[in-house]
């Protein structure tokens, strides 16, 4: 632990006043804005509807299947992107620490901005629906929101997208283009709309964020058990491939 504090230190110090923490707050507030316009625009469709569960399972759901992947890629690029642009990886790698610590806190870096930003998901779904409540009375935002239901579900996609925090790390560290890493990004979360009515889909990485709140406990229970284990393995294999290689 003593050997991954320095590095933990210093990758959060570089990270301030970057895009990537900037975006922390950004992707799920965009995630809020537009569930939030979605009701306020169809009031009267929903109305008579449980609007909590309505604001809460479609946040979860954008959240879930579109934006964490693409945040996950874009924040993976950009945290790794700050050694690449700056030819860094060789002075990182000299540095008076193992090499493995210095893999071990970009990936807990990564993992704890994309926590941040479930949290910030959940505070928005409350303040939205406060919010809804006010300038939307037809809408049933009169009861107290379901506390317990939105951090599980939350907490639930984010294990299941352990995964993906791995693979991403593991690529856009491995590899210096940006372009490759957004672009690998892109096409998983691209073919998992066509991956989502298959057999296979159950199976695939970029659905199990949102596989992990179906309405089968099967395919959430192991969404989820994928998520962490697969992630588990994929860090091990990424940092042993990463330190292992000669760096430019």
């Amino acid at each position: 632990m003593n050997q991954l504090l320095p590095a933990l230190s210093s990758e959060s110090l570089k990270l301030k006043r970057t895009l990537a923490l900037w975006m922390v707050f950004i992707a799920p507030f965009i995630v809020i804005l537009l569930q939030f316009f979605i009701l306020y625009d169809r009031a009267n469709f929903f109305a008579g509807r449980d609007a909590w569960g309505v604001l809460m399972y479609g946040v979860t759901s954008i959240w879930a299947i579109f934006m964490l992947p693409l945040f996950i890629t874009l924040e993976t690029a950009l945290l790794s992107g700050l050694e690449h642009s700056g030819q860094s990886w060789k002075h990182l790698f000299a540095q008076p620490i193992p090499r493995w610590s210095v893999y071990a806190a970009k990936l807990l870096t990564v993992m704890g901005m994309i926590l941040v930003s479930t949290v910030v998901l959940v505070l928005g779904e409350i303040g939205a629906g406060k919010l809804l409540s006010d300038l939307r009375p037809e809408l049933r935002f009169h009861e107290s929101p379901n506390l317990t239901m939105m951090v599980r579900m939350a907490t639930m996609v984010y294990l299941a997208s352990w995964i993906l925090l791995a693979f991403h790390t593991w690529v856009s560290m491995r590899w210096k283009s940006f372009a490759l890493a957004a672009g690998v990004g892109v096409a998983g979360t691209f073919f998992a709309v066509f991956a989502s009515g298959a057999r296979i889909g159950k199976f695939y990485p970029w659905l199990f964020p949102v596989n992990a709140v179906s309405t089968s406990p099967e395919r959430m229970k192991l969404a989820i058990l994928l998520g962490i284990i697969g992630g588990a393995i994929i860090a091990v294999v990424g940092c042993w491939n990463v330190v292992r290689r000669d760096v430019d």
